[in-house]
C-alpha cells in the first residue's frame, strides 16, 4: 500500500513520469482504436464481410415493401451501431489522454521558459499531441455520427465492392424515385433512408456547432491571455493556440452549416449521394 501511495505521489509531482505514463497509455489506446471495435462488436457480421452483408440485406429490404429491416440487414445495422459505439468510446478516452498530455507538456514548457532552458523537444512533442488530439476529436465525432444513424453510415458500401444485377436494379429504382420526390410512388425503404440520412447529418451538425462554440470560447480566453502576457516568450503558446482555435472555429462552422443544409433537405442530399456525392 505504501509503495502504491509513493508511486502515485511520484507520478503527480514528476512531469517526466506523467509524460511516459500518458505516452504509453496513448499507444495502448491507438492499438485499441483499430482492434477493439471489431473484436467487441462482432457477431456473424464483422469488418471482413460487413459490406457484402449490407448489400445483400439492402436488396432484400428494398424488395420487401416494408419499413422493417429483414434479418440480415438488421444484424448488419446492429453490428455497425456497436462498432461505432465502441470506437467512439475509445476515441473519447484517447482525446482525454491527449488533453492530459497536452496540459503536462504545457506546464513543462512554462517551467522551461522560467528557467530559460531549451524548449525544442517540448515544442515538437506539443505539436504531435495537437495532431493526436485533432485525430481523436474527429474520430469521436465521426463515430458518434455513425452510432446515431448506422443505417445511413452504411450507405456508401452500396456503391463500393461491386454490384450484382439485383443491387444495380434496386439502386436504379431508388434514383428514379428520388428524381421525382415527393411526387410519385416510393418504396417504404426509401422513406427510411431519407429519414436516417437526415438524422445522420443533423447529428454531425449539432456536434460541429458545439465544437465551434467551444473553440470560439477558447479563442476568446487565449486572446485575453495574449493581451495580458508581458513577456514575448510567454506569448508564443497563447498566440499559436488562438490561431489554431480560430481556424477550428471557422472550419466547424462551415461543417455545421453544410450538414444542417443536408439534414433540412435530406431527399436532395440523398439524391446527390447516389449521383456520386456524399
Amino acid at each position: 500500500m505504501k509503495s502504491f501511495t509513493s508511486l502515485s505521489r511520484s507520478m503527480s509531482t514528476d512531469p517526466r513520469r506523467q509524460i511516459r505514463f500518458l505516452t504509453a497509455l496513448t499507444g495502448a489506446l491507438l492499438v485499441a482504436f483499430f482492434l477493439a471495435p471489431n473484436a467487441l462488436a462482432r457477431s456473424s457480421v464483422n469488418t471482413a464481410n460487413v459490406g457484402d452483408s449490407f448489400r445483400r440485406g439492402f436488396v432484400a429490404y428494398w424488395a420487401s415493401g416494408s419499413e422493417d429491416f429483414p434479418a440480415l440487414l438488421g444484424t448488419t445495422v446492429s453490428y455497425w451501431f456497436r462498432f461505432h459505439l465502441v470506437k467512439a468510446g475509445v476515441s473519447a478516452l484517447l482525446l482525454a489522454v491527449a488533453v492530459g498530455l497536452g496540459v503536462v507538456l504545457w506546464r513543462r514548457g512554462r517551467q522551461q521558459i522560467e528557467r530559460r532552458s531549451h524548449r525544442l523537444p517540448v515544442t515538437w512533442a506539443g505539436s504531435l499531441v495537437g495532431v493526436l488530439g485533432i485525430f481523436a476529436l474527429v474520430a469521436l465525432m465521426a463515430n458518434l455520427q455513425g452510432a446515431a444513424a448506422p443505417f445511413a453510415s452504411l450507405l456508401p458500401m452500396l456503391t463500393t465492392g461491386g454490384a450484382d444485377g439485383e443491387l444495380t436494379q434496386s439502386l436504379a429504382q431508388a434514383r428514379q424515385q428520388l428524381a421525382v420526390y415527393p411526387d410519385g410512388q416510393r418504396s417504404p425503404a426509401l422513406s427510411v433512408m431519407i429519414s436516417d440520412f437526415a438524422v445522420y447529418h443533423a447529428a454531425f451538425a449539432v456536434m460541429a456547432a458545439l465544437l465551434a462554440l467551444a473553440m470560439a470560447s477558447a479563442s476568446a480566453l487565449l486572446w485575453r491571455q495574449l493581451k495580458t502576457s508581458p513577456e514575448r516568450q510567454s506569448r508564443r503558446a497563447p498566440k499559436f493556440g488562438f490561431t489554431a482555435s480560430a481556424v477550428l472555429t471557422a472550419a466547424a462552422l462551415v461543417v455545421a452549416f453544410a450538414n444542417t443544409t443536408s439534414a433540412a433537405d435530406s431527399p436532395r442530399a440523398l439524391a446527390d449521394f447516389f449521383a456520386g456525392g456524399w
